[in-house]
């Protein structure tokens, strides 16, 4: 019975034989290290495949200028603040699930540009 197949597998997990913390950062790091060899591939590219791929929600080190200029206006009301503030701000406010809230800010944004006009926003992504 399936069931029977899930009850096995939530009881592994519980007891832990599935998580071992330091092998996924070890296995992040190898992505990372081994993606960059890649042509066309950077930082940004990296930040992307860690969280929608990989599902590392806490991996924020890359901003890209688009979207700092963007988060600068969402979260601090200026039209420029450094990368290293928003990060700071992520870091502060969502520990550990810094690249998760960064997405969601971000989708709502955009979620809302579905059904309003933003035109600091349009000016921004000019599209």
């Amino acid at each position: 019975m399936r069931v029977d197949y899930i009850d096995k597998i939530l009881s592994k997990i519980k007891e832990g034989a599935f998580v071992d913390e330091a092998k996924f950062e070890f296995l992040k790091d190898k992505l990372k290290t081994e993606a960059l060899k890649l042509y066309g591939i950077g930082p940004a590219s990296i930040e992307y495949l860690l969280f929608e791929d990989f599902y590392h929600c806490d991996h924020l080190a890359t901003i890209p200028p688009w979207e700092q200029k963007i988060m600068s206006r969402l979260l601090f009301n200026k039209k420029l603040v450094s990368t290293a503030k928003i990060l700071n701000f992520f870091k502060k406010h969502y520990p550990n699930w810094e690249k998760l809230a960064f997405h969601y800010i971000w989708e709502d944004i955009f979620w809302k540009r579905k059904t309003q006009h933003i035109d600091w926003l349009e000016k921004e992504i000019r599209l």
